[in-house]
């Protein structure tokens, strides 16, 4: 009770603290000149890899509602975790430009007492950019991780740590029908990211009960064990689960909320998840120093950890290509008609333009990795041992082709920005660690 209680003040003085710092900030915000005030929302379902949308040709019904949305395309996430991937998201820009990242490319291991660094003080969200603008802004997360680079950007802030889908799309609802203003709201659902909870809901048949499913196991890559099948397929089962019940309350909360006929939404990933599939190829190139391999995301660029979707009610997308999730801001900024307001690196997805190279980088775990990938040319380079890794995006079969190689090399960004340091209180290090980032 007592340990309740004092949670709950806790959260109540962060909403204060993060209120205040908001409204600092917002004195050097500039004012974007909105014609028609429509309201934005955007769902991010952390650890949702795109190959999991039933759109895509998944052989289980996984996303009916979000396959239903007027648009979709396949993105890169500019980061393979969430502290830095959420930034790009609400910035359009990549990691090296909003500064939520680690000050070099050493090896890294989600040390506590040494986090990454925020989101640059001369770098603006589109919340910051909507509340300027008028808009109410509020920020609703079940992942503390996305929270932590932000903080200040949103008017309201609610970390509600492992809260389900339900629970906090409830929340967000409540505020949106309660606010006659425009609106712009962010919400990360939490429910694909361990430890998993078991929905009520079976749609593809009961989850075995095999110990340790919520949790990874096998992280080592020591696939040959006895055990290891019977719990991948539930831990997929599992997982599958989980998206269809999400999908379902994002259907549910979407049909209750006023004015949907005038809200922009996007719903998207910040990362997506591997389920063992590049255990080889991680050990022989890349260093992990927990000693995983091939489970989990923030450890490698592989395409299970970065390939993400954006399904939109927004028209006139095209799908063909392979787009960014720092395309989101810009995208929503365009369909405003101010995205000529707000420079961004990312590109409206209504444009024909687009740049034909997507990056991703800023790992977790073991020396910093940055990708390059075109069209199913797939580059990984670590500039700390300066290797490089050519595959094919689609088979993942190394390619060498040192010309292919050296021209995507001229993409790799010869620097970064780092933003404001953090100190993080012994309660949100007690959330990383049971979010399973830091032991």
């Amino acid at each position: 009770m007592m340990k309740s209680f004092a949670r709950r003040g806790l959260n109540t003085l962060r909403r204060i603290r993060s209120r205040i710092a908001h409204e600092s900030r917002m004195r050097d915000v500039p004012e974007l000149p909105i014609g028609s005030r429509r309201n934005v929302l955007v769902v991010t379902i952390d650890c949702l890899r795109n190959d999991r949308i039933s759109r895509t040709g998944y052989e289980r019904e996984t996303t009916p509602f979000i396959d239903s949305l007027e648009s979709y395309t396949s993105s890169i996430a500019a980061a393979p975790w969430t502290f830095s991937s959420v930034p790009s998201i609400l910035t359009g820009r990549y990691p090296h430009e909003h500064g939520a990242v680690y000050s070099d490319d050493s090896s890294r291991n989600q040390d506590l007492n040494n986090p990454p660094n925020s989101v640059r003080e001369d770098v603006h969200t589109l919340s910051e950019l909507f509340a300027a603008s008028g808009y109410e802004t509020r920020f609703d997360t079940a992942i503390t991780t996305a929270a932590l680079p932000i903080r200040g950007r949103f008017k309201t802030m609610n970390i509600r740590n492992q809260a389900t889908a339900g629970d906090l799309l409830s929340g967000m609802e409540e505020w949106w029908n309660s606010t006659s203003e425009a609106k712009f709201g962010y919400v990360q659902l939490g429910d694909l990211h361990e430890p998993l909870q078991r929905p009520e809901a079976v749609p593809f048949g009961d989850v075995p009960d095999i110990d340790g499913i919520e949790r990874w196991r096998f992280e080592d890559g020591k696939v040959e064990h006895p055990d290891f099948a019977q719990y991948r397929d539930a831990r997929v089962l599992l997982y599958d689960t989980l998206v269809r019940y999400i999908d379902g309350e994002i259907e549910q909360t979407l049909n209750n909320l006023n004015g949907i006929e005038d809200t922009i939404v996007v719903v998207t990933s910040d990362h997506g998840e591997e389920f063992w599939e590049y255990v080889e190829f991680e050990q022989e190139h890349f260093e992990d120093p927990r000693g995983t391999a091939g489970v989990g995301h923030g450890h490698a660029l592989v395409p299970p950890v970065i390939e993400v979707p954006i399904a939109t009610n927004i028209g006139n997308i095209d799908d063909s290509r392979r787009a960014s999730t720092v395309d989101i801001a810009p995208t929503i900024l365009h369909e405003l008609g101010v995205d000529d307001e707000y420079s961004t690196t990312g590109v409206p997805l209504q444009r024909d333009q687009y740049s034909e190279t997507v990056l991703s980088q800023e790992i977790a775990y073991g020396p910093n990795q940055i990708s390059v990938t075109k069209e199913e040319d797939h580059l990984i380079y670590v500039p700390e041992r300066e290797k490089s890794i050519l595959i094919d995006f689609s088979t993942g079969e190394e390619c060498s082709d040192p010309d292919r190689r050296d021209e995507l090399l001229e993409y790799i960004p010869d620097e970064k920005v780092v933003g404001s340091e953090m100190d993080l209180s012994q309660d949100v290090q007690e959330q990383l660690s049971d979010l399973g980032y830091a032991e």
